[in-house]
């Protein structure tokens, strides 16, 4: 499903992938990854970090978006912007001075502001109610989103209309998932086959 999120937020499908896993934990016989690092790569450059880490769960799970203007966290439903204050890079170093928020003036980085997630205000990706899970599972919690797929569902079957492309973003997130595999299995560079494309794609 991150996967697919990841689609829609690009209007593309990455065009390759690299990562690595191993079983780091769950040493028990198993042979499926309890640790997983993949990067895939589109062709306008936009990558997506994709860890999945089973033996720990201090983060949840979560789906952020960055970018050079901001960060959308979609599990928390807020977006934070880079320059959320209007001053300059160095009308901030100017006043973290004056305030003695450093004990030694940094010489490097693109911004002068701590790396810090409590300075930075948040703002709602959408307006009004909107349920969201920050990390932990929503599984059976109420307005989750369960009924109005369960009733899209049974539309669908009673009709026999479906979904608009339903099979098409399966069948992307299934190959993309599969070529993750492979890329770790082989511990290579691996590239979306051209036998598998299909015109619902756009690379």
């Amino acid at each position: 499903h991150q996967l697919e999120v990841s689609n829609w937020a690009t209007g593309l499908v990455p065009e390759s992938v690299i990562g690595m896993g191993d079983i780091v934990f769950w040493k028990d016989g198993r042979e499926v990854y309890d640790s997983v690092n993949l990067v895939y790569h589109y062709s306008n450059g936009i990558k997506i970090t994709y860890e999945s880490l089973i033996s720990n769960k201090y983060n949840g799970m979560e789906d952020q978006i960055l970018g050079h203007k901001g960060t959308m966290n979609l599990a928390t439903g807020v977006y934070y912007l880079e320059e959320d204050d209007g001053r300059s890079g160095i009308e901030r170093l100017l006043n973290q001075i004056e305030d003695k928020v450093f004990s030694a003036v940094p010489i490097g980085g693109p911004s002068w502001r701590p790396e810090t997630k409590k300075e930075s205000k948040p703002f709602p990706i959408l307006k009004g109610k909107m349920h969201v899970n920050k990390g932990l599972s929503m599984v059976g919690a109420e307005k989750d989103g369960s009924d109005a797929i369960l009733s899209a569902f049974c539309q669908a079957c009673i009709t026999g209309e479906k979904g608009e492309n339903i099979v098409e973003e399966a069948y992307c997130a299934t190959l993309l998932c599969l070529l993750g595999n492979q890329a770790m299995e082989e511990q290579k560079k691996v590239e979306f086959p051209d036998e598998y494309k299909i015109p619902y794609m756009k690379f």
